[in-house]
């Protein structure tokens, strides 16, 4: 494990190389860390092409800096631009790119901010707001701004999040995304509706791709749905990257 450091504190991350010329930041989704299921797997199958990877713990989770009840998009854009800066560092041409669920925003956020080469995004969040408008609805944001926070899956989230997420203009901000994006998503998920990834696709400019697994849910916990989404992933990463 190493760190850096970044605005919103110290990021930690494991740096797995396997060749000079690429390599790939991967995201985690929230209450996750950088061994998830799927970056384990990602970070086998990316090395096995020669292309390294930069697998993060995010603002508040593994053993990166910050308190996980004040998570906001802001603080782990800011995780993801210290670690772009480091991968030019180390000599890399070409970065990628993988976010899932958070960090699908979270991603897309950083490509307006970095000079990446390709983005690959699962089951990603688009709009924050939106997400938060359609799951608490007017009385319940109004109750999170009084009492200051909400406990989705019995962690507190504080209310800056949410105003945190008021800045971000995500359709004007996708845009101007003219690099090859990638969003997998299931038909299944019930903690991130699908039309967040049909709306990444409908406002990215440039090359872009949509895959809707079927009967795949949030967590793609069916092995077969998982296979999937790891493969479409990768192939993605790697042809955009070799």
């Amino acid at each position: 494990m190493a760190s850096i450091d970044s605005k919103s504190g110290k990021v930690a991350f494991t740096h797995n190389k396997a060749g000079k010329d690429s390599v790939v930041i991967l995201g985690h989704g929230y209450l996750s860390s950088r061994n998830s299921r799927t970056n384990q797997k990602l970070v086998e199958l990316l090395n096995r092409e020669g292309i390294s990877t930069i697998a993060f713990d995010m603002y508040g989770h593994g053993e990166s800096e910050g308190d996980v009840e004040r998570l906001t998009v802001t603080k782990v854009v800011e995780n993801i631009m210290a670690l772009y800066d480091f991968a030019k560092s180390e000599g890399y041409g070409r970065i990628g790119l993988s976010g899932s669920s958070f960090t699908g925003i979270v991603s897309l956020i950083a490509a307006t901010k970095r000079d990446f080469t390709v983005l690959a995004l699962k089951c990603p969040v688009f709009d924050s707001k939106r997400l938060w408008d359609d799951r608490h609805g007017m009385e319940g944001l109004k109750e999170w701004r009084e009492k200051g926070y909400v406990k989705p899956f019995e962690k507190k989230w504080y209310y800056e999040a949410y105003e945190d997420a008021l800045q971000y203009d995500m359709k004007e901000l996708a845009a101007g995304i003219s690099i090859p994006v990638l969003v997998v998503h299931g038909d299944k998920d019930v903690t991130v509706d699908i039309s967040h990834a049909r709306d990444i696709v409908k406002y990215v400019s440039g090359e872009k791709k949509l895959v809707i697994i079927e009967g795949a849910d949030h967590f793609f916990r069916d092995e077969k749905h998982f296979s999937m989404m790891v493969d479409e992933t990768v192939q993605w990463l790697v042809s955009h990257l070799k």
